[in-house]
């Protein structure tokens, strides 16, 4: 199966990434976190988890599920990593997310009551059904959807092998850790996990227990690191972590004050203990790759440059690969779009936006000037409308004949299909 290439993004790349990594694991320098040399910590942190003490960790993770081409790029850096150093690649997953790890989408071509085959978006049928955090559910067994289909050739295998991994890790202790094995499966061939830990169990390490101790000093430096970003601020006497409410299936903000529970980091502290003591390099995609530069601001603030400068180095990677569906996208007009209607009918002048910009710089001076400006801008473009009405309406008639073609196009370049429907 050959899917189509769009974009693969490491940065930086397998070789820098590596001497980083390698660099950081050698380190054995005396930088102290809460009374104890880090290095220290690393080793016994690194054992109670499982993982090997005398060899490089390259950890990476997303939430539990069968993620797109963007998610598995990390994975592959991981491997390439890895491999370099003689080390080894570790995936965390975030177990107590709610997202749903069972919803398993793939295209496929259906009928319509004229005999006419169309590409869909459909989904794997799972039992059972939850809404609850992935760690607090069930593995659950899948099926074909019973609405007749026929899944294109070059998908079938890929489909079934996802079906596969998914059945072969069925006796996992939950749905979390299922979907994270059934995803290792899945890598094989291009990526070698050697190690697979649950993002809650970080929660329960000696330094996570430290960090709960020492937070009351940490909180002030926390709010003011994430206050740029769109993570929640901490309430007074709120912890970075979760509780797992096993009766509800949800988490809920841990307290000082809760009662001892089954807990697991919210994501800047998960990065935190990551980078502090679990890996030598952490490999985010682009999102958290932004959202850690956050982590590192209250580390450096709460703790001192010297343990911020003893983090793990992050790399980001992701790609952009479209499953290989293009032949069974029927012609359509490009130029017939419901963008290139917005845009017709926000500047209908056809003079590429020069009379639109002349008319919006006249929206100066004082305040009634100002409105008196837009009034006559939109007074214009409402007059150019009904001059150029026929224009309008043949854009919107070979948009309608469009439809359905576009909506096909848009299933082929949809970067989000699960990575095996995309391998290359």
């Amino acid at each position: 199966m050959t899917s189509v290439v769009e974009s693969v993004l490491r940065k930086p790349d397998a070789d820098e990434s590596a001497a980083l990594a390698r660099t950081h694991f050698e380190c054995r320098d005396g930088t102290e976190l809460w009374g104890r040399a880090l290095h220290v910590w690393r080793e016994e942190m690194r054992a109670a988890l499982g993982l090997p003490t005398t060899k490089p960790v390259v950890m990476t993770g997303h939430q539990a599920g069968i993620w797109h081409a963007g998610i598995a790029e990390k994975f592959l850096l991981g491997e390439a990593v890895a491999r370099a150093i003689d080390g080894v690649l570790v995936h965390v997953v975030v177990d107590h997310d709610a997202n749903d790890a069972s919803l398993i989408a793939f295209p496929a071509l259906v009928e319509d009551a004229h005999g006419v085959r169309r590409l869909e978006r459909l989904f794997l049928e799972r039992s059972p059904r939850s809404t609850s955090i992935n760690a607090l559910r069930k593995p659950v067994r899948t099926m074909r959807p019973e609405r007749h289909c026929e899944v294109p050739p070059a998908i079938e295998p890929a489909l079934a092998a996802i079906e596969s991994a998914i059945a072969n890790e069925y006796r996992r202790e939950n749905l979390a850790m299922q979907m994270a094995h059934a995803a290792n499966r899945l890598l094989a061939p291009r990526a070698r996990v050697e190690h697979t830990i649950a993002a809650s169990t970080l929660a329960s390490l000696p330094i996570a227990e430290c960090m709960r101790a020492n937070f009351a000093s940490m909180r002030d430096t926390y709010n003011v690191s994430v206050a740029s970003e769109r993570i929640a601020p901490l309430a007074t006497h709120e912890l970075p972590f979760w509780k797992l409410d096993p009766a509800s299936g949800t988490r809920i903000p841990l307290s000082e004050y809760s009662p001892s529970g089954q807990l697991a980091p919210r994501a800047l502290t998960l990065t935190a203990i990551a980078r502090l003591v679990l890996c030598d390099l952490f490999i985010h995609g682009t999102g958290g790759g932004h959202y850690d530069l956050a982590m590192e601001r209250w580390i450096g603030a709460a703790c001192g440059d010297k343990v911020c400068e003893a983090l793990a180095p992050m790399s980001v990677a992701t790609a952009t690969k479209f499953a290989p569906i293009a032949e069974f996208v029927p012609p359509f007009d490009a130029d017939a779009t419901p963008a290139a209607l917005r845009a017709l009918e926000q500047d209908p002048f056809g003079d590429f936006c020069a009379t639109k910009n002349a008319l919006r710089a006249r929206i100066v001076g004082l305040k009634s000037e100002r409105r008196a400006a837009y009034v006559a801008m939109r007074r214009a473009i409402m007059d150019a409308r009904t001059e150029h009405a026929e224009s309008l309406r043949l854009l919107r008639a070979r948009i309608d004949a469009n439809r359905d073609a576009l909506r096909q196009h848009e299933l082929a370049i949809d970067r989000t299909w699960p990575f095996p429907l995309a391998a290359c």
